[in-house]
């Protein structure tokens, strides 16, 4: 037999949701609240990708490998220079072609915890290690305890950092990242802003024409509803995106992903209607725990972290009412996770935990 790199076989795999929604024996009132993507298709899209299919060379060409309409659409977006952006199919390439570009065996990767677990996955395969630093409630992530991290451990090569946070939902101001980057030039911090469009706060994004050691990937799989599609895109120095771009393959982000992002962004009024309705439904579930007494942690993600008395059979009896919540227990224990959807997806979710109370508390 061939064996793996000694680095993969050391891994343990990403741990997935169930993946049964897909069957064709799935409920047909199935209410996907688990893996923090919009909980429907927008109805927009189903109407530009019957234009897109139509165009010339989509399904028989390779796509556009720079990506370059949708990258200049972005740069006014985001308000940087195209140059510092570049696309993936997923933010999640994103990340992983970034740690293949910087990290080598025996490099210290330092993640700020609990957080996105398939980063581990992307720096491990590398044979980076990992220096976890847990943050306990109540989430005071200043820049004094970062900084007496970093000076106190042996050569940091990167950062990891949420913002913001997955599972929790805490938010890190951006000037605390500033400072911690200018302070240590020699290590680079990345950021990942999957879910920043649902907080009030602005990204970190142009961070990146300030300072040389600051990525900050971002996604459209969550606010703007494109899980489906695998789109997303890194922010960093124009030395960073070169490097990147060294080893990305940009035959793998196809023309409807780009073209569809592109409607996206166009269209962003109607995105953020559905990010509004997604913050009126998120406080819509928070008062809720608040007026039952459910310990829960308030988010600036589209998502609420919440404590169950029994986390598994809360999942299992929510899944036989077709609806599907994730389990986080092994994280953080007594916890289960729940995508925040419109105030009509939060009522029924509501209504459907009143019958399971007995679960919570």
């Amino acid at each position: 037999m061939v064996e793996p790199s000694r680095f993969v076989s050391k891994l343990d795999p990403y741990k997935i949701t169930p993946q049964d929604v897909w069957s064709a024996n799935a409920p047909k009132n199935l209410l996907k609240l688990d893996w923090n993507e919009s909980p429907f298709d927008f109805e927009i899209y189903r109407k530009q990708i019957r234009k897109i299919i139509d165009g010339r060379g989509i399904i028989s060409w390779y796509p556009d490998y720079l990506a370059l309409e949708l990258t200049s659409e972005l740069s006014s977006f985001i308000n940087i220079n195209s140059n510092f952006i570049l696309t993936f199919p997923g933010s999640d390439v994103g990340l992983e072609t970034l740690c293949r570009a910087y990290l080598e065996p025996e490099d210290r990767v330092l993640v700020v915890s609990p957080t996105y677990e398939n980063f581990y996955v992307f720096a491990l395969q590398t044979g980076a290690q990992i220096d976890n630093f847990e943050i306990k409630p109540p989430f005071n992530l200043t820049f004094d305890l970062l900084d007496n991290r970093l000076k106190n451990s042996c050569s940091i090569k990167a950062v990891y950092l949420t913002r913001p946070n997955n599972p929790f939902g805490y938010l890190i101001d951006s000037s605390l990242v500033e400072k911690i980057a200018s302070k240590y030039p020699s290590t680079m911090f990345i950021v990942d802003e999957a879910y920043i469009e649902f907080s009030d706060k602005k990204s970190c994004a142009v961070l990146v024409t300030k300072l040389s050691n600051i990525v900050v990937s971002r996604t459209f799989s969550k606010a703007f509803g494109l899980a489906g599609i695998r789109l997303g895109y890194l922010c960093a120095d124009l030395d960073v995106i070169n490097n990147v771009n060294k080893i990305r393959n940009g035959k793998n982000l196809s023309m409807i992903s780009q073209k569809l992002g592109l409607f996206a962004l166009r269209n962003i009024d109607k995105i953020n209607e559905w990010i509004s309705s997604v913050r009126k439904g998120r406080k819509c579930f928070e008062n809720w725990c608040k007026t039952e007494g459910i310990e829960y942690y308030p988010s600036h993600g589209n998502f609420v972290l919440f404590k169950a008395s029994r986390p598994s059979k809360l999942c299992s009896e929510l899944k036989a009412l077709g609806i599907y919540i994730r389990n986080r227990d092994s994280v953080v224990p007594g916890y289960v996770r729940l995508t925040i959807g419109s105030e009509k997806h939060v009522n029924r979710i509501i209504n459907s935990l009143k019958i399971l109370r007995e679960l919570i508390f």
